[in-house]
């Protein structure tokens, strides 16, 4: 008798195997980890087949290798490679995750790595193969500085000196760090524009989500917007605005969390705020 193929069963099967991890950060942790183990072994082995087969560069994709977009960032170069990668991840990763969730979480983690890829191969189609996770990562310590930029961030420099920094500053010295080389045209061994297309990438989903201040063109419509209708909360008080507009936002969030809000309810959240801190002067 044919077997017959049960999506539904399937679907079902894949839950239960993600819900086997209490994060999506802890289950990349672990993917990461497992790959690299594998990559070891086959170069313990003295094969490079695993490492061709899943690293991205343009040759493999020219062989049909259309899995190279994703594969590639769970691999690594070496031990201290995946260290930082990893431990970036826990400290930064599980933030973003809690705040904007986790499928919004999986889906800028896998698309920052995805945008990575496509700027690198824009420039690397003939020549050259990169591996790691890293414009995953970058993408997700662009969208924790979006969101926090005034957290500050203690981390160690060399494994050794404590240095304490805003988010936002780390943002900017970290897209620094690769845009400086490419200027020179010293890119060394590092893919600085598969890092730069995941700091992007993660700069833009967290804004499409409606998080942190809004990029000047937004400001530009927003000031139209506001010359050509007027605003109700101006006219109103403070208590009646957070009433009828701040309430039911506050109970959507204890029902569903933060990451549920519209772009509009983060306004209205943002205008209750200006509006109590006009009542505290």
């Amino acid at each position: 008798m044919r077997r017959v193929w049960d999506q539904s069963s399937l679907a079902g099967s894949i839950r239960a195997w993600f819900s086997r991890f209490r994060s999506v950060t802890q289950f990349l942790l672990v993917a990461n980890c497992a790959v690299f183990i594998v990559q070891l072994l086959f170069r313990f082995a003295n094969s490079g087949w695993f490492d061709e087969t899943f690293s991205l560069s343009g040759a493999g994709l020219r062989h049909g290798f259309v899995w190279q977009p994703v594969t590639y960032m769970f691999l690594h170069g070496g031990v201290l490679h995946i260290l930082i990668n990893m431990l970036v991840l826990w400290f930064i990763g599980r933030e973003v995750e809690f705040f904007i969730g986790a499928k919004h979480y999986m889906r800028l983690y896998f698309l920052g790595g995805i945008a990575g890829a496509a700027l690198w191969l824009a420039f690397n189609w003939h020549e050259g193969a990169v591996l790691g996770a890293s414009a995953a990562i970058l993408g997700c310590v662009i969208a924790f500085a979006t969101l926090f930029p005034e957290r500050e961030i203690t981390f160690l420099l060399w494994f050794i000196i404590p240095i304490s920094i805003k988010a936002k500053y780390l943002a900017w010295i970290c897209v620094a760090l690769d845009v400086v080389p490419l200027l020179e045209h010293e890119p060394g061994n590092v893919a600085h524009l598969a890092h730069l297309g995941g700091a992007l990438l993660g700069y833009v989903y967290v804004k499409q989500l409606g998080y942190g201040p809004p990029p000047f063109w937004m400001r530009w419509v927003g000031a139209l917007e506001g010359g050509l209708r007027p605003r109700r909360s101006e006219n109103v008080s403070a208590a009646e605005y957070i009433r009828e507009q701040v309430d039911p936002i506050l109970d959507k969030i204890s029902r569903e969390g933060m990451q549920s809000l519209t772009r509009e309810e983060r306004a209205i959240l943002d205008r209750a705020r200006d509006l109590m801190e006009k009542k505290k002067r």
